[in-house]
């Protein structure tokens, strides 16, 4: 899975090292308990990446899944929510 992060759509080239990642992203699964906690799989290589970020993103079963995107600029951390269905 790729996500891109913009603001105001543009491009944000200055994500920043965040607990040694460039974003975290948690995924809960609508119904039950399942969850997923992943990184980019790009590591991190300066101060500064984005805006595109992949992810290996196994999601075990289908349905809805809230997921939450956390990522820094400028020193304040960003949460991002969207939902997506797997089918």
């Amino acid at each position: 899975m790729s996500v891109t992060i913009t603001k105001g759509g543009k491009p944000v080239t200055g994500l920043e090292p965040y607990l040694d990642t460039y974003a975290h992203l948690t995924a809960f699964h609508e119904g039950d308990t399942a969850f997923a906690h992943l990184h980019p799989t790009t590591k991190v290589n300066g101060d500064h990446g984005g805006p595109e970020l992949s992810f290996d993103a196994e999601l075990p079963t289908s349905g809805n899944w809230r997921l939450f995107l956390q990522f820094q600029t400028g020193g304040t951390l960003h949460t991002a929510a969207l939902t997506l269905n797997v089918g």
